[in-house]
């Protein structure tokens, strides 16, 4: 397994993949460790464990997307999905839950509930909620999820899988990636996030978007968000009008990372908003 878990870690496909086509979608499973999977879904992933009594998943993406994903389960595996661990209410990756209602416990953080049936909601409420952690075993494996508190949303749920050592972490990190558009708007609460998720014991950061990434990504998205609202409030003291501070804003540190160029000035926006 060590040799996998290398692999992972450096962002490599060395598994088999499976791909399928569904209209425009591109989906894809590629093995992380000897049990873990790594679910894509077009610009979306998600998590698949493969334990003795059935299967593991995190994110449904939608409700093609789980369908999909249950029957390859199925036909690979030969398991079906007994638990769905939900890393937040947005509904680019809380959709869909409905798929795996019959046969799978539904489990998220207890504000989950509130967003159930709401726009850019879940389409399934959560059979099974907690606080602050929940620790669960199933079919040889644990899965420790705990709350990472409001930033990025007001119900997201970090799940790190033992004894993989694989955290399944959605939108606060994205390896290699700035955060989407103006999302920075949570910024002060996403670094505390952030913080949350580097206090817990793993190894590789399975992402909700983005490549595959290892607890260093989590440190490295952390100083972004820092480094990026210290020069917004530098530019705030100087009495600089937004605009200004838009155009002026650089964070050259960063150029490498996907989408920079698009999305530095949104990112500015999103932290203007949290600071004014």
């Amino acid at each position: 397994m060590k040799t996998i878990l290398m692999l992972a870690a450096a962002g490599c496909i060395s598994a088999s993949i499976a791909l399928a086509q569904s209209g425009e979608a591109r989906r894809a499973l590629t093995q992380v460790t000897e049990d873990v999977w790594r679910f894509d879904n077009n610009f979306h992933a998600s998590m698949v464990v493969v334990t003795e009594a059935g299967a593991v998943v995190g994110d449904p993406i939608n409700a093609e997307a789980a369908a999909w994903l249950e029957s390859e389960i199925a036909s690979r595996f030969g398991k079906e999905v007994d638990y769905a661990l939900a890393s937040h209410s947005h509904a680019d990756h809380a959709a869909g839950g409905e798929v795996f209602a019959d046969t799978a416990t539904i489990v998220a953080h207890a504000n989950y509930q509130g967003a159930v049936g709401q726009q850019f909601g879940p389409t399934q409420a959560a059979h099974l909620t907690f606080n602050d952690k929940l620790t669960l075993e199933h079919g040889g494996k644990t899965f420790e999820l705990t709350y990472v508190g409001s930033g990025h949303g007001n119900d997201m749920v970090v799940s790190v899988v033992r004894p993989d050592n694989v955290a399944f972490v959605v939108d606060i990190v994205s390896p290699g990636r700035l955060p989407w558009r103006t999302s920075t708007e949570g910024i002060n609460g996403m670094i505390e996030q952030i913080e949350v998720l580097e206090s817990l014991d793993f190894d590789i950061l399975l992402p909700g978007h983005s490549k595959t990434g290892t607890k260093a990504d989590a440190t490295e998205a952390r100083v972004y968000l820092e480094d990026l609202r210290a020069k917004v409030q530098a530019g705030i003291d100087a009495g600089q009008s937004d605009e200004e501070i838009i155009a002026s804003v650089k964070m050259p540190d960063y150029a490498t990372w996907l989408n920079y160029e698009e999305w530095l000035p949104l990112n500015i926006e999103g932290a203007l908003k949290a600071l004014r």
